[in-house]
């Protein structure tokens, strides 16, 4: 496949779980933060698709400050680009209908360079999004949190009811903590308000669009499998993730913004657990003649506070929503794989 027809096939994927929420979107409008990155790209190129099958489309708004992601160009119907700072003051004018607040310095090197500007968009970005949802009187919101609210769990799979096991003050603190506070708001923003928000919490999501130079243990296999036919383990290999490929990711998030309870949280991922050992194996095996070392990082805070072990407990996302991860592993590496080569 080459990459528009692995991007077709992903949103494809998608959409078929909306098929009962599509016919409601007619003439709707959209509010996509963070909507140049990894996954505010795949909101963004799912809710174009989907505006071929309605008469009268969505209008689609998308914000970003572009500190982490470049400005593409691309034009597209029915869509506003903006380039602003959510955390400063929101201003738009339009009315809005749902909000999906993806924005965030999610990549570790990135968010340890600014460490700051990540609490600022995290809690100050996040509070002004709640802000703008009950002047517009939304009917929804999502916030994309993250699994790492939970720090080093000491429950694996670990539930949406586990407090977490986080360091306040350690490399990873100032996204880690910030993701926890913008959680708090929004809980209060929906017990004080009625705020229609809803919170997901992301699990290792991977694939297209997640750029080579992130930092993030898919990419940077990658980016040295394919640039120097070798993987660098800066550990020693037992640390284990679940990896939830993209498209699986989006179905995930979308049957939140759209079915989930307001007020509620939903672990969204693919428990199928593998040690970055593994990890690396498979990826060796879809790239070939690849070498794989384990080198100390020369970055000494590189494993400070780094879980040993992560994997959701999808029981409540199941149970209520009828959420289902369906990319194996093996399957969403293969489909970047292809995106990489073409694209790095």
């Amino acid at each position: 496949m080459n990459n528009n027809e692995i991007i077709l096939k992903d949103i494809q994927e998608i959409i078929e779980d909306l098929q009962d929420i599509i016919p409601s979107l007619e003439n709707k409008s959209i509010l996509i933060t963070g909507g140049r990155g990894f996954l505010g790209t795949y909101f963004l190129k799912t809710f174009l698709e989907i505006n071929q099958l309605l008469t009268n489309p969505m209008q689609i708004f998308v914000i970003d400050n572009l500190i982490t992601s470049k400005d593409n160009d691309a034009q597209y119907p029915n869509v506003t680009f903006i380039e602003s700072d959510i955390s400063k003051k929101i201003e738009l004018d339009e009315s809005i209908n749902y909000i999906i607040h993806s924005a965030s310095i999610a990549s570790p090197p990135m968010y340890r360079k600014f460490p700051l500007k990540t609490i600022d968009v995290n809690y100050q970005g996040t509070r002004n999004l709640l802000d703008f949802a009950r002047e517009k009187n939304v009917q929804g919101m999502l916030f994309l949190s993250s699994s790492e609210i939970y720090g080093d769990p000491k429950i694996i799979p670990t539930p949406e009811t586990y407090w977490g096991n986080v360091s306040c003050n350690g490399p990873r603190a100032c996204y880690d903590e910030s993701k926890r506070l913008a959680e708090t708001v929004c809980i209060t923003y929906h017990q004080e308000f009625n705020t229609p928000v809803k919170i997901a919490r992301p699990f290792n999501a991977y694939g297209p669009y997640l750029n080579l130079d992130d930092g993030r243990a898919i990419p940077d296999f990658f980016k040295n499998a394919i640039n120097k036919s070798k993987i660098i383990l800066h550990s020693d290999g037992t640390p284990s993730r679940s990896f939830c490929y993209v498209s699986d990711s989006i179905r995930g998030f979308l049957k939140v913004l759209f079915y989930g309870k307001p007020g509620s949280i939903y672990n969204v991922g693919n428990d199928e657990e593998v040690s970055m050992k593994e990890l690396t194996e498979r990826i060796k095996k879809i790239v070939g003649n690849v070498e794989i070392i384990f080198q100390k990082s020369e970055d000494k805070h590189y494993t400070t506070d780094n879980p040993q072990r992560r994997v959701p407990d999808l029981s409540k996302i199941k149970n209520e929503l009828g959420y289902f991860p369906k990319i194996s592993l093996d399957e969403g590496l293969k489909r970047t794989y292809e995106w990489y080569k073409v694209s790095k």
